[in-house]
């Protein structure tokens, strides 16, 4: 018997606000970390830097800082617009850490519901 995927929901370590709500098929996980779909993220208070950084084998990603109001967190998610070819897959979807390595950078929470 397999077990039903759970919808995935990421907040702001600090704030506790949702940055993203993703159903079942808007999220993966890969390398231990989440890839959102845009559509499931909350793009208002997600701001993409010029902070960069080069995967040798993904290619470049940018990070995204969290912003609401008064709130800020720097580089809770990052994004790969152009990954190299084999990477296709994590196209333009946000990454998070997952689990305990989000415990251990303290930017972020999941919770599967």
């Amino acid at each position: 018997m397999t077990q039903a995927r759970q919808n995935l929901t990421i907040r702001d370590a600090r704030s506790g606000r949702a940055i993203a709500e993703a159903r079942a098929d808007q999220y993966q996980k890969v390398e231990g970390n989440w890839y959102i779909d845009p559509a499931a993220v909350e793009r208002r208070v997600l701001k993409t830097t010029a902070h960069e950084y080069h995967c040798p084998y993904k290619g470049r990603c940018f990070y995204v800082d969290f912003e609401d109001g008064n709130d800020r967190t720097e580089r809770v998610a990052w994004i790969y617009d152009d990954p190299k070819p084999g990477w296709e897959h994590i196209k333009g979807k946000y990454g998070f850490y997952a689990g305990e390595t989000a415990a251990k950078f303290g930017k972020t929470r999941d919770e599967l519901l």
